[in-house]
Formats: structure tokens, sequence, C-alpha cells
């Protein structure tokens, strides 16, 4: 074969290797460059600053793998938002205006408004404003978690019930309680109670709640020994937040155990009844993360209480307590 037709075939090779290869080094940078570029659909623009909200709404939109960003003032308009959406290639822009949320939807040129709160959020109302603007965006189904996920690890405890837009709260107090029967009567009482917030938007929660206190001495009419009681209650409170502040009226019924217990000269006595009871009152606290603090007083009333005499005698032993008063502390923590 002559000379020139070898060198123009290896010519020719090298021609193709080289396009072939500066075709290989294009589309490598171009997969690059879509891989590190937030899609529009991938990113939103939060612009507020309240950090509280910003973490709800990661969480709320975790399923549909949306990034959050914090970045400039709220938009005066439409328009504005418009602009900022294309400028960051996001799909939302949501920001507050007063006391109502925005989302601005870039794909379909549409704002839509809901009522909300102006101010620092505190979680369970930055947790239902998440909410709405998730409604608002009007995402289709998330996909599900591909393997290796984060949303396909182990949750932590509570996160199924946060994710469904349920709160549970779990709370312990401490608190003086001044009992009236024929005298006055004074304990120390701890209470635990347990409650769910079954809507995310609002602030009713139900639950149950257990309180006991100290003993009562007692040294009458020939008998010595102790008086004590513990409560179950089923309760309804409505929760009022403004920043991290919140206010709590609650109001409950159920049974109160009471017992008498102790001797009457020589012989052993002992008394027990079960008895209906209804309370109320009022929860001041102040929130850090998910974590409460306060201060709570309240008022009981058991019904039916009966009067112990001595035996075979009117002489009175003890009249058992049917009004309470407490005033107390209490800690709590929403999950």
């Amino acid at each position: 074969m002559p000379h020139y037709v070898i060198d123009r075939q290896t010519d020719y090779a090298r021609h193709v290797a080289r396009a072939a290869l500066t075709l290989l080094l294009v589309t490598g940078w171009l997969a690059t460059s879509a891989a590190g570029a937030p899609a529009a659909r991938q990113r939103v623009v939060l612009a507020d600053p309240d950090l509280e909200l910003r973490h709800a709404m990661e969480q709320a939109l975790a399923p549909w793998h949306l990034e959050v960003v914090i970045e400039g003032p709220p938009p005066a308009d439409a328009a504005m938002a418009q602009q900022r959406a294309d400028a960051d290639t996001a799909r939302f822009v949501v920001w507050r205006d007063g006391e109502q949320l925005v989302v601005y939807d870039r794909e379909l040129e549409s704002t839509e408004r809901r009522d909300s709160r102006s101010g620092v959020l505190d979680p369970p109302t930055a947790a239902a404003a998440a909410l709405t603007i998730k409604t608002m965006m009007r995402l289709p189904p998330p996909p599900p978690p591909a393997p290796g996920d984060d949303a396909a690890a182990p949750q932590p405890p509570g996160a199924a019930i946060a994710a469904s837009g349920l709160e549970l709260r779990l709370q312990a107090g401490l608190a003086t309680r001044i009992m009236r029967g024929d005298t006055t009567e004074t304990s120390a009482n701890l209470a635990l109670g347990v409650a769910l917030r079954p809507w995310a938007d609002s602030g009713w929660r139900f639950g149950v709640a257990g309180a006991g206190g100290t003993s009562t001495s007692i040294d009458r009419a020939s008998f010595k020994g102790t008086w004590s009681a513990w409560s179950v209650l089923g309760v309804v409170s409505w929760s009022y937040a403004r920043g991290a502040w919140e206010i709590e009226p609650h109001a409950g019924a159920g049974l109160r155990r009471s017992t008498l217990d102790g001797a009457e000269t020589t012989t052993p006595r002992r008394e027990a009844a079960t008895l209906a009871t209804a309370a109320g009152g009022l929860t001041l606290r102040v929130r850090y993360a998910q974590w409460s603090l306060g201060v709570t007083a309240a008022a009981d009333e058991s019904f039916g209480t009966p009067t112990y005499s001595k035996t075979n005698s009117p002489a009175e032993v003890f009249q058992v307590p049917g009004i309470g008063a407490e005033l107390g502390a209490v800690i709590a923590v929403d999950l």
C-alpha cells in the first residue's frame, strides 16, 4: 500500500480520536455542571429570617428533596418574586406579608396567600406554618426513598409523630396543694401527664394526667394515722402562643382515690373511697426549642367526700377535703 494512503488513514484515525475525546470531555463537563447546579424544582427561597420557620420547612419538605435557603428581604409583589426565583433558579419563593403567608410558584406564575402570624414563631406555630406552605405548593406525591437515603434510615423517637403533623407532649409538675375540709391541709403534689395535639395548626391537646401528694397526719378521737389521695384525670387544653411564650388554660375530669389508714386505739382501721373529681387551671410557660418551663395554678373539687367518725361514737376523726388548690412549676417536652 502506498505510504500516502497509510498517512491519510493515520491522520483520519487521529482526527476521529481527537473528536471523540473532545466530545467525551464536553459531555463530562456538562454532566458535572448539571449535577452541581441546583435544579429549579429543588430549591425554595425563604425571604424570611425566621430560623425556626426554615427548620420546620426543611422537615416538612424533606420527602421532596427541596433545598430551603434564606435570602433577602420579602419581595414587594409577584414581579419581584419572579425576579428572585429567576435569579436563584428556584421553583418557589416564600415570605410573610404582615400576618399572611405568601407562596410564589415560578412554574405556574401564581401567588397564593393564607393567614398566619407575624413576628418570631415558636416551634409549634412554625410547624403549622410549614404544613400550610407545603399545602400551598400543591406538590405531587413524594418519590419513594432510594436505598441508603436518609428517609429510609431509622428515624429518631417521635419522628413518625412529627411527620404526621401530630405532637406528643410529656409533662411533669411539682406543686404546693392546699385542701379544705373541716380543716385546711397542705401537701406537696407531684403530677405527670401526657397529651396529644392531633392538629398541627391548632392549639388543642387531649391527654391524661395523674397526681399524688404527701400524706396528712391525723391524731384525733382515739385515731392515729394518715390520709392520702391520688387522682387520674382526662384533660383537655388549648394553647395560645406568642413568640416563645405560651398560655394554656386546661380542664379535666376523672377519679380521686382517698385512703384513711391507721389505728383507732389499738385496732387497725383502713377506709377508702373513689370520688368523682373535676379540675381546671391555667399554665404560663416559656419555650426553648422543644422544651418548655412554666408556672401553673389550678383548682379542683371532689364530690361526695365522706366524713369519718370514731367507731360507735359521733366524735369526728377526719373529713375528706372536697376542694383543693395548687400553685407550682411544670416542665414539658414536645415530640
